[in-house]
């Protein structure tokens, strides 16, 4: 029973990359004919192994004193931990060097946070949008 499910399987007999308008940013990649539900397996199995395969800086932690978890609020501040843990993960990060960087932004007195306080150095950039 087994082998008849294996062999009555509809294989892809077209498998076709084509790159779109930024050949180094988009393609579209055509496999054809396969089974009903097929698609959406491998569509996420492709999509899984290409994200983790990609190099890149980001934000990956913070630390505040008196935050004990990220559903912390702050005494003073207008937004909740989560909101501003969702705020520097919007930052967009190029990282000169492979290597981890710690970047601190002290703030003394009443004032609005923003991204662009984060502190300055010759390896990092920092893009907003």
């Amino acid at each position: 029973m087994i082998e008849k499910n294996w062999q009555e399987l509809i294989k892809p007999s077209k498998i076709q990359i084509d790159a779109g308008n930024d050949p180094k940013r988009k393609a579209t990649i055509v496999v054809e004919p396969l089974e009903r539900g097929f698609g959406l397996t491998l569509g996420n199995a492709l999509r899984r192994v290409l994200l983790s395969s990609l190099q890149g800086a980001a934000i990956v932690g913070m630390k505040a004193e008196g935050v004990v978890h990220e559903f912390s609020s702050l005494e003073g501040v207008r937004e909740d931990v989560t909101d501003i843990i969702l705020n520097l993960k919007a930052v967009v990060v190029k990282l000169g060097s492979g290597e981890r960087k710690r970047v601190t932004v002290d703030i003394e007195g009443p004032c609005e946070v923003t991204a662009g306080m984060l502190e300055e150095n010759a390896d990092i950039e920092y893009f907003f949008f």
